[in-house]
């Protein structure tokens, strides 16, 4: 009797109760989220919106002001194009805003009066105005310049306009990706003579110079590289060519129960480490309610994903990664990324050279005389090919098509039977045989066919346009201020007496921050540091304000098309929350690899 009073008082157990509200919150939240998806695909039916996938695939019809691609061929390739240059942004001022803050956090400790206090005066200016205000500012900056004119057609060597900030700049080459393939190698190569002359160093004791080896390696080998060497990093895309064959011939389902698998092999190392840990002299193998848990939600997990794989979404998603996902008009997948690598990592990469509009309104070129055959040899400005532009105001008007690449023409393509090209279609194959990877180019000013508009032209140095510098220099000097309270307090987190010593060591005030201070500091500036990096990543959607094409924006030009308001919302969330978990897991590895080793 008194057992059966035990098991049925079993509401009462504490252990009981525990698991059981968890499980219901869990459920709870789940069925919240559920039941809003159901009732906003119910309200777009009833207002004949149905949910949908379909525009992804779909010709949005639209232009993107900037990015990869300015006249995308479907929705997917639209939201591409606003991660991409989200991410312009996010990395590139990632490492704007640590050099800048960390400057400025190391100057508001300093002993002089007038650098102390100009640094302290710009991070109360910035602090205390919104983010938003200040990236309107900078974009009213530049638009307060003249616009561009017809007389100031050529090219300068710095030109500011309301059309944006234009500067000299080394312009990317179809060679460029062999290069920059073959500097990370010589890096790769350096950092490890590096290692090699300081271990040299600590076990004979005599001074290797490991800094003069490493730098003279890596210069004498980036010199090489710039005079041809870089074609050895060819044999990636060498060895990509014969892994996307390899990928083609792969069916889905293998995806399927590979990702089923190594979800099986993780969940039962977590498990197993986790039930090792507890073999310790410290847990004597005793586990709480805790940790039966934890073991239940790590099964329940693994158990999830397998069944998540082999149904209709596991199947979608092996299929993607086939490539065989052609609704979406999507380029992806594993066969197509190793393809798209070898393309770009060739020993002598090919490249496409389209016609580009002439003149106003022109759609295509009929062909009058070719100037080159398969087999010649041409160079940048040489003329490929005398036609008539089609489709203008002024029908039959003669024009010039230059090549706009140097090498060798591998073929000529035009459409069957006919000798008439289309805006925007290869007209010729080049295969690039010689030519600088990247070549250092001036700003130029040029006319929009036979327009009186002017624009900064491409592939002549860089041009930033208005929202580009605005979100840019906005978000980059916001978080600066930021990181810069983060340097400040991790230097003085630092105990006086490591300055102290350092200095009756003899070193200076910089070696003694560079080499004592700082490498302490950064132990506790990391996680703080992590933050801000994220809200940089986030404050990237701000740039919709001054029309800069970044995701949100264009995610809200296609449900204003297309009416679907959810998908939009769905891929932001999904894409920020993978962003964010990204920067995160990287500030967690330099955490935990800079942590103090205890004995």
């Amino acid at each position: 009797m008194k057992n059966a009073t035990k098991y049925l008082l079993f509401f009462r157990n504490v252990v009981f109760l525990k698991w059981a509200f968890q499980i219901l919150f869990l459920f709870g939240i789940l069925s919240i989220i559920w039941n809003y998806i159901q009732n906003a695909i119910v309200n777009l039916a009833n207002t004949n919106i149905a949910f949908s996938w379909g525009w992804l695939g779909e010709t949005p019809g639209v232009s993107i002001a900037e990015g990869l691609y300015t006249l995308p061929i479907s929705g997917l390739q639209m939201i591409q194009t606003g991660m991409i240059n989200m991410f312009r942004i996010t990395v590139t001022g990632i490492f704007a805003a640590t050099v800048f803050g960390t400057f400025l956090g190391i100057a508001r400790l300093s002993s002089n009066y007038i650098v102390e206090k100009s640094s302290t005066g710009l991070l109360e200016v910035v602090r205390n105005v919104p983010l938003l205000v200040q990236i309107y500012f900078f974009q009213a900056f530049v638009l307060s310049f003249p616009r561009l004119e017809v007389f100031e057609t050529g090219e300068y060597l710095f030109h500011v306009s309301a059309k944006g900030i234009a500067f000299p700049w080394f312009n990317r080459g179809p060679n460029s990706y062999l290069l920059m393939v073959y500097a990370l190698f010589v890096l790769y190569v350096a950092n490890k003579i590096y290692k090699w002359r300081v271990d040299l160093l600590e076990r004979e004791g005599r001074d290797t110079k490991p800094f003069l080896w490493s730098i003279g390696i890596l210069v004498a080998l980036l010199v090489l590289g710039w005079y041809g060497g870089f074609r050895a990093a060819g044999v990636v895309g060498f060895l990509a060519a014969y892994i996307s064959i390899g990928l083609e011939l792969v069916p889905a389902i293998v995806y399927q129960v590979l990702i089923s698998s190594v979800a099986i092999y993780i969940g039962f190392k977590t498990t197993k480490r986790f039930i090792d840990s507890k073999k310790s002299e410290e847990a004597q193998g005793i586990y709480s309610d805790d940790d039966y848990f934890k073991i239940i939600l790590n099964v329940v997990v693994v158990l999830l994903v397998v069944l998540i794989m082999f149904s209709s979404i596991g199947a979608g998603f092996a299929g993607f990664l086939v490539g065989d996902e052609i609704t979406f008009k999507a380029d992806w997948g594993l066969p197509q990324l190793f393809h798209g690598i070898d393309n770009k990592l060739n020993w002598y990469p090919s490249i496409d050279v389209e016609v580009v509009a002439e003149i106003e309104g022109m759609k295509k070129a009929e062909i009058i005389n070719w100037e080159i055959e398969p087999g010649d040899k041409i160079t940048k400005g040489d003329v490929i090919a005398t036609a008539y532009a089609t489709g203008t105001k002024i029908d039959k008007q003669e024009v010039e098509l230059i090549a706009l690449e140097t090498g060798n023409v591998e073929s000529l393509l035009v459409e069957e039977k006919s000798n008439a090209i289309k805006l925007g279609t290869p007209i010729y194959e080049l295969e690039v045989t010689e030519g600088d990877p990247f070549i250092f180019s001036r700003p130029k000013v040029e006319q929009v066919g036979t327009t009186k508009f002017q624009r900064y032209a491409d592939g002549h140095g860089k041009s930033l346009s208005v929202g580009y510098f605005a979100i840019w220099l906005g978000v980059v000097l916001y978080t600066a201020i930021f990181i810069s309270e983060v340097v400040r307090a991790g230097i003085m987190a630092v105990s006086k007496g490591q300055s102290e010593a350092g200095l009756s060591l003899g070193l200076r005030r910089g070696a003694l921050l560079r080499l004592v201070v700082l490498p302490q500091a950064i132990r506790v500036m990391l996680p703080p540091m992590g933050n801000q990096y994220l809200n940089l990543a986030k404050n990237t959607s701000l740039g919709i304000a001054v029309a800069y094409p970044e995701i949100v924006a264009v995610g809200q030009t296609l449900y204003n098309q297309e009416g679907q308001t959810l998908p939009v919302f769905l891929i932001w969330m999904m894409f920020y929350s993978s962003v964010s978990l990204t920067i995160s897991s990287i500030i967690n590895y330099y955490n935990r690899k800079m942590k103090i080793v205890e004995r």
